[in-house]
């Protein structure tokens, strides 16, 4: 009976101890499927960190403009750091000075922009649609757990299903406290994708005339 009550608080437990957004009561708002501590921003605006011209329209103009590809790839390269980042564009800069007037630079380096920004912001969208794919897998669980609970509840202590529900509910229990362990991870990834945005703004509107 002892053992029984333990299993019993430790289920209660791990119920009791989710996140609201991984329980349908999400304190993000009305989307259930969205745990992360960040409002959900399922898509980024070019003009809350873009300066220059208007990029609509314009995401597949680096296409056109020689060059512009393996810096693109390059600055969309989650390995790189900052700093790398800068050089990247500093070096596509430093060569349309040399090749291009005034007009066509900024033009260039809007496409590279345009063409960076759109990228990332798929990237982004990808991200976030795992992260609502994962965040239903845990309510998924979460029910399994609540409903093995309650069927335990129902069972003598000392009958077979009982101790096969016992190991069930602790198996259960290890892969959701794993995968609340991830989450973390997984919900940082939109934030570090806008981040990267923002210093590509920046970094290429430092080289606009």
């Amino acid at each position: 009976m002892r053992h029984r009550s333990a299993v019993l608080a430790v289920a209660l437990l791990t119920l009791a101890s989710l996140p609201a957004a991984s329980v349908p009561a999400s304190a993000a708002g009305s989307d259930l499927d969205w745990p992360c501590v960040q409002i959900l921003v399922p898509t980024l605006s070019s003009g809350q960190i873009w300066p220059g011209d208007p990029i609509e329209g314009k995401e597949g103009d680096w296409r056109d403009i020689p060059g512009t590809e393996p810096v693109l790839k390059q600055l969309l390269d989650r390995r790189l750091d900052p700093e790398q980042e800068q050089a990247a564009i500093d070096r596509f800069a430093d060569q349309l000075e040399a090749d291009r007037a005034a007009a066509d630079r900024n033009a260039a380096l809007t496409a590279l922009f345009a063409g960076a920004f759109d990228a990332l912001n798929q990237e982004r969208g990808q991200a976030i649609l795992a992260i609502k794919r994962y965040a239903h897998q845990q309510r998924v669980l979460l029910d399994s757990i609540d409903a093995a609970l309650t069927r335990f509840q129902t069972l003598p202590a000392d009958a077979p299903e009982a101790a096969a529900l016992r190991e069930e509910i602790a198996w259960r229990r290890r892969i959701l406290d794993e995968r609340r362990r991830n989450q973390t991870a997984l919900c940082e990834q939109p934030v570090q994708l806008e981040q990267k945005a923002g210093r590509i703004a920046r970094d290429i509107a430092a080289r606009l005339d």
